[in-house]
């Protein structure tokens, strides 16, 4: 997947905050200085500039300039169900044990069914989660862009945390929305080998795409839940 030049400035700036280049307290070069950098235009560094902000990492004041602000994103999704504070409350509670990690180019049918480019390359990061002592609750086969392959040292030093927020913080690259599909299967025989339950019982699956500001999608993934280990509920609110 291509990535754009303002998310690989974003990403760049971001890192030079995290390793200190740019301390908290001080001001960022101009966007001019920082076009003429990265041989981009102003409104290229601008929407760079707005991927930090949102993040938290910087603030942009009339007559001041751009000040860092922290090194790192105070948070991920807000807490709050309608932003999946589940997702949230779910990594903490019970970290993810990382299987194996591969690099895959999604064919046509695996790229309909995650949302993506066909002929893309994806890396595959397959994980269970659970507590300890008792089966895994989840399966889950989640697919970041190769663009991102640090992520996987990232994952395994940080089990507790969601990979979005890792990709938020070391590359600076903001998670503006994540799109949920959640339908009755049929576990595949290797992922109910690795849950303890027979092959092809009942389960539930578990669709999600992770996009940026401008709808592309970055991270995707599909969770594997027996169906005694898994419940979902929303309350729905009737309109005045």
């Amino acid at each position: 997947m291509s990535i754009t030049l303002y998310s690989r400035i974003a990403e760049e700036l971001a890192r030079r905050v995290a390793d200190g280049t740019y301390p908290v307290g001080d001001p960022m070069p101009g966007e001019n200085a920082l076009a003429e950098e990265f041989d981009a235009s102003r409104q290229t560094v601008r929407a760079a500039l707005r991927q930090l902000q949102d993040l938290g990492l910087i603030a942009r004041r009339r007559g001041i300039g751009t000040i860092v602000t922290a090194e790192r994103q105070k948070a991920g999704f807000s807490q709050s169900l309608s932003s999946l504070e589940d997702l949230v409350q779910l990594a903490a509670r019970t970290p993810r044990t990382l299987k194996h990690a591969r690099e895959v180019v999604m064919d046509v049918e695996q790229a309909g069914r995650m949302g993506v480019r066909p002929g893309t390359r994806w890396l595959c990061l397959s994980s269970t989660r659970g507590e300890e002592g008792r089966p895994p609750m989840v399966w889950t086969d989640l697919y970041v862009d190769a663009h991102y392959k640090g992520i996987r040292k990232l994952a395994q030093q940080h089990p507790d945390r969601l990979v979005s927020d890792l990709i938020e913080e070391r590359y600076g690259r903001r998670i503006a929305s994540v799109e949920q599909v959640i339908s009755g299967c049929a576990i595949p025989d290797a992922v109910a080998k690795e849950l303890g339950v027979p092959g092809q019982s009942p389960g539930l699956l578990i669709l999600r795409q992770y996009k940026d500001l401008a709808g592309s999608v970055i991270e995707t993934s599909e969770s594997y839940h027996p169906a005694d280990r898994y419940r979902f509920s929303m309350t729905l609110i009737r309109d005045r």
